[in-house]
């Protein structure tokens, strides 16, 4: 794990479960259509979030993708208990910063 002022990045499996299931999020993968590119192929949602192109995806299934497409995970490192539902991340190209 790598904290860079408010940021931190990590690629372990263990971190990023962690903090999803921290903030009750769930792994979802948009869904990919024929000659579409689409480049943040993974999300997490809230349990009561449903979007139309997405699907749940079990947590082998979104690391497989996760290494495969060789992402990291950055998120904002600020605890606001004011705003319960707002949680800046990304998945970036390793090494990306």
């Amino acid at each position: 794990m790598i904290k860079d002022n408010r940021r931190i990045s990590t690629v372990k499996h263990e971190d990023i479960q962690t903090w999803a299931s921290s903030t009750q999020m769930r792994p979802v993968e948009i869904k990919r259509f024929k000659d579409e590119n689409i480049i943040d192929r993974l999300k997490f949602r809230y349990p009561h979030e449903r979007y139309p192109n997405e699907q749940d995806l079990e947590w082998d299934t979104f690391f497989d993708i996760f290494d495969q497409e060789q992402l990291e995970f950055v998120m904002e490192d600020v605890a606001d208990e004011a705003v319960e539902e707002v949680n800046v991340y990304e998945f970036r190209p390793r090494g990306a910063w």
